[in-house]
């Protein structure tokens, strides 16, 4: 009570050296403590009335400008403010201050420039001030002058509700999509006595229609905050931030939870190094599932908020163990803010918002890409997709054609910031390459039952990682990406089994070459005589020369001998008819021989390996045809002792 009595003094001593009486000091401290109880309405009365009857109380004025700032009212903020703004008027240049910075953030850029310019030199702190908006308006009015094509829609009202909607995600198949939703809080509402709090929400896409979103449950969701959540490109997480945890780290906290048939895991917090004491928010993970992409505050950015990453390894049983996460370049990050990162299925293209570039206020996207170890300079993706508001969460669709983005500057519906549906145009905003999704299925070859196993997709152009994943436990479903019009393999392993090899052109589903289900992958327990092919080592035509493009592979039986120590492999060459059977006897063992020796050069014992070559003598497949005779050209593992 002392302390109250001390402030109130103060404000008593610092308005009457202003012309203020005690009686409108009493009044503007009822209407304030009024703002404080969120009793909105009953304040403004009170405000009005003490401008009407001292225009000189600017601080009346500036509250209820404000206030109305809070209530979403930009005409009777700016009213109130140009009210005053009059040089007889006392402390004329901060309130020539805040009428430029609210046309500023209304998107009057012109008007803003106009009362900047009002502000003298010999107002250095204002003038400063005056310098930096009058830039970013001029760099606003340069975007607005260049539009980009912006074809958008609402996502309606089975994504979007009444409340603030933010955070889109959806997976690669375009079968669920995530946000949060800020409950109990409607735009220009006091929140005062409220149990407003953030919740994830998903929906599901039924008969090509969004079913309304509904709230993912307790398995995520508490009576806390949890949002900047993001789904996996195959729904197998959701990562997610939540606050003030018991189990926290910090202030708030990345957490994921694990997919298992129709039910979620209870949530896991990532832990350290990736949590800290600070806050690690909106954490995206790659599609090559060995990278987290988030935003924090921790120490060692470049700004207020940095783009951070961490590397991540899926282990066997389908949790996550993260790296020491490293700032991701000071070519993204600024002085400013930069927050919810997006790395495209593409794994090439990042999408960021940020207020520390050259924008229209508020939160801006922008877009970069791959370069090498960096990344290309960030480029604004335009007007009128970025507004003098807010626009962030931009996530867009494994095919590239479509965007999704929250923002609160796209339309005035009394609803606060909604989700939009965006149709990316041609050109260099869009990111590098289009992907398209595959579906599987892995089971035990004998029992027929799902298997949680580890799913690798690459390129055998590049013969670079593309997808990583693990299938459902309880199904054995997965989605994997595939880049479009591109040959790419796929290695499905676990542990006491032998992995599965193949390679396709990008398909709508993965098959073996001889399925008994479509989509369906079997992989048999490891015994003594049984044999798996290698479909992806390749070498140089008519010799045993390995291709680089074997390499990745290769690299998989590296793995699976390590997993699996007390296995011995032989390691069998075959050929098709063509030439007689010494050549290709000859060529299928020194290219058994070849595979040997990958194997020996990265660490599997000699004393576990054997090679031979058998020629042409055990065909799998018909010889009098191309298909058949690439069939029987292979390597393959034989089982000798487990």
């Amino acid at each position: 009570m002392k302390k109250l009595l001390i402030i109130i003094t103060f404000f008593f001593f610092a308005f009457s050296a202003l012309g203020q009486s005690k009686k409108e000091i009493q009044a503007y401290e009822d209407a304030v403590i009024l703002i404080n109880n969120g009793k909105y309405k009953e304040a403004i009365p009170i405000l009005r009335e003490l401008i009407r009857e001292n225009k000189n109380f600017v601080d009346a004025s500036w509250t209820l400008s404000d206030l109305y700032k809070k209530m979403c009212n930009d005409e009777k903020r700016i009213s109130t403010l140009l009210y005053i703004a009059k040089p007889s008027v006392a402390r004329y240049h901060n309130t020539l201050n805040r009428l430029a910075t609210a046309y500023h953030e209304t998107c009057n850029y012109e008007k803003a420039i106009e009362t900047y310019k009002l502000i003298p030199k010999s107002e250095s702190t204002f003038y400063k001030r005056a310098v930096i908006g009058i830039k970013k308006c001029e760099e606003a009015l340069e975007l607005v002058a260049n539009p980009v094509p912006f074809n958008f829609k609402n996502m309606g009202t089975a994504i979007n509700t009444e409340f603030d909607d933010y955070w889109p995600s959806l997976t690669a198949d375009e079968s669920f999509f995530s946000t949060t939703i800020k409950l109990n809080q409607k735009q220009g509402e006091s929140s005062v006595g409220k149990a407003i709090h953030e919740d994830i929400y998903l929906s599901k896409k039924i008969n090509n229609v969004w079913a309304p979103t509904k709230n993912v449950g307790a398995a995520m969701n508490s009576i806390g905050n949890e949002g900047a959540q993001s789904i996996t490109l195959d729904s197998r997480y959701m990562f997610f931030v939540a606050c003030d945890r018991r189990v926290g780290l910090g202030g708030c906290d990345i957490y994921y939870s694990i997919r298992e048939g129709d039910f979620w895991s209870p949530a896991i917090n990532a832990g350290a190094p990736l949590n800290t004491r600070h806050w690690e928010t909106y954490p995206t993970l790659s599609p090559t599932g060995d990278e987290l992409y988030f935003a924090s505050n921790r120490p060692g950015g470049k700004g207020k908020s940095d783009i951070w990453k961490c590397k991540v390894k899926i282990l066997p049983s389908g949790k996550l163990e993260f790296s020491e996460p490293v700032n991701l370049s000071a070519t993204i990050n600024t002085p400013e803010d930069e927050l919810s990162p997006f790395i495209h299925a593409d794994n090439e293209s990042l999408y960021f918002s940020s207020k520390g570039r050259k924008g229209l206020g508020g939160y801006d996207v922008f877009v970069t890409y791959k370069n090498g170890a960096d990344w290309t300079e960030p480029q604004n993706i335009g007007y009128p997709i970025n507004t003098c508001k807010d626009e962030i969460g931009f996530v867009v669709n494994a095919n590239g054609d479509k965007a999704y983005f929250s923002s609160d500057g796209q339309e005035k519906n009394g609803r606060g910031r909604d989700i939009y549906e965006l149709k990316m145009v041609e050109g260099n905003l869009r990111p590098r390459k289009s992907m398209k999704y595959a579906t599987g299925k892995i089971v035990d070859a004998e029992t027929n039952q799902p298997i949680q196993a580890t799913i690798d997709v690459f390129s055998v152009k590049s013969n670079k990682l593309i997808f990583r994943s693990v299938s459902d436990k309880k199904t054995g479903d997965f989605i994997a990406c595939v880049p479009e019009d591109e040959e790419y393999g796929v290695n499905a392993s676990k542990k006491g089994y032998m992995f599965y090899s193949d390679n396709f052109e990008a398909k709508s589903q993965i098959k073996t070459k001889t399925p008994k289900k479509n989509g369906e992958v079997e992989l048999e327990t490891i015994e003594v005589g049984k044999k798996m092919t290698l479909n992806n080592i390749f070498f140089d035509f008519d010799k045993a020369t390995l291709k680089k493009e074997s390499n990745f592979e290769l690299n998989q039986v590296v793995k699976f001998m390590k997993e699996n120590p007390t296995v011995k492999i032989q390691l069998s060459g075959h050929t098709d008819y063509k030439g007689s059977n010494e050549y290709n006897l000859t060529l299928s063992n020194e290219r058994a021989k070849a595979a040997y020796n990958y194997l020996v050069n990265h660490g599997v014992p000699k004393s576990r390996m054997t090679y031979k070559g058998y020629g042409k003598t055990q065909p799998i497949a018909d010889n009098s045809t191309d298909a058949g005779r690439a069939l029987n050209r292979r390597t393959e593992i034989l089982i000798i002792a487990k």
